[in-house]
């Protein structure tokens, strides 16, 4: 089934398969959408890619499938292209799945009668309250109105996700983090640039660089984690360099590194709405592209810097903006500038770290 044929809403006493051959945050704000469906059914995850579905493991309301693949692809060097379908063909028929091993083995053990694959539509804020973010708005899709009436949609949804991660891949990424970051220092989380659209990076690096000297001039026990594995100098190691020796998928190497980490500063991709969702993290959201309403649910302990593209784009009059409570509002900064000086990330720094 798709998500926009009417259908998978009515589901009841079934085990769905969930296929989800997206980003990893978009795993992330399925999160928040898995205690909204339907409860008779029992749910199972998979996609190729384990770097991303290990973001579901220990979820209480859907099973993490292993697909045995690390970097997400779309099956097809396993002759098993999106599990052999055409998403266009979804129409509520039965359909043969191509299964490669390991996969094979944990969905046959599952035993599926019925599979969702939805394209996740993007808003771009078109969307009102209560359905402004991309997830809200998949949730309207997925769940029968009378449940969805249920909850208090005025209300930051609860992401379900298991945030801790298992106390081996803690132990292992401290005893690396330790040859870099030694106890009494300050860790901070560098995440300049996403996959999916070059223009809502944050520059070419030089306010990145800039950022990390003011803050180890401020003070020198602070040390950075780079998400894009850019400039390893003093005080800054590139994640990948640092633990791709500890051979475990990256979204259970990620919730390791949030557990230690005493700062966030980023651009809208994986990494930011990860550390978003889990909470307890101070975060600086930076939006050059794009608008933070359009995606992730409120977090105290975030401040989000948005350039003036944004705004001479018009994102924030849409709707995903206009529309919104106070209870789901973010905190914000409009900026002049179409970039992010360092120098601002260093006060919002100060600010939400005063604050937390």
């Amino acid at each position: 089934m798709r998500e926009d044929r009417g259908r998978f809403a009515g589901v009841r006493d079934s085990r769905v398969l969930i296929y989800w051959p997206h980003g990893l945050g978009d795993w992330t704000h399925l999160g928040a959408i898995v205690e909204l469906l339907e409860p008779s059914n029992r749910y199972a995850i998979a996609r190729f890619g384990d770097d991303y579905g290990s973001i579901m493991e220990g979820n209480p309301h859907v099973l993490a499938l292993h697909s045995g693949v690390r970097s997400p692809g779309d099956g097809a060097a396993s002759g098993a292209r999106h599990l052999g379908l055409d998403l266009r063909r979804l129409i509520g028929r039965s359909a043969d799945l191509v299964l490669p091993a390991p996969l094979d083995a944990e969905a046959i053990a599952f035993a599926p009668d019925v599979l969702v694959w939805t394209d996740y539509p993007e808003t771009e804020g078109r969307t009102a309250f209560p359905f402004h973010t991309k997830a809200r708005n998949l949730a309207r899709l997925l769940v029968r109105k009378e449940r969805l009436a249920t909850f208090d949609l005025s209300q930051p949804l609860r992401n379900t996700i298991d945030f801790a991660p298992p106390a081996r891949t803690q132990q292992r990424l401290d005893e690396r983090l330790a040859e870099f970051a030694a106890p009494g220092t300050r860790l901070g989380v560098l995440s300049r640039a996403g996959i999916t659209a070059a223009r809502k990076n944050w520059g070419d690096g030089t306010e990145a660089r800039d950022f990390v000297d003011a803050m180890r001039r401020e003070d020198g026990r602070w040390r950075f984690i780079s998400m894009d594995d850019e400039d390893a100098r003093d005080g800054v190691a590139g994640f990948r360099a640092l633990f791709a020796g500890l051979d475990e998928p990256f979204a259970r190497l990620y919730k390791a590194l949030a557990a230690r980490a005493a700062l966030f500063v980023g651009v809208p991709a994986g990494p930011l709405h990860v550390t978003m969702a889990r909470g307890g993290v101070p975060v600086v959201g930076l939006w050059l592209a794009h608008h933070p309403d359009w995606y992730d649910e409120p977090n105290p302990a975030a401040i989000h810097l948005v350039g003036r593209h944004v705004r001479e784009r018009g994102f924030d009059r849409r709707l995903a903006s206009t529309t919104k409570p106070p209870s789901l509002q973010h905190r914000l900064e409009y900026l002049d500038s179409h970039g992010v000086p360092a120098g601002v990330v260093v006060e919002t720094a100060r600010q939400i770290l005063a604050s937390s």
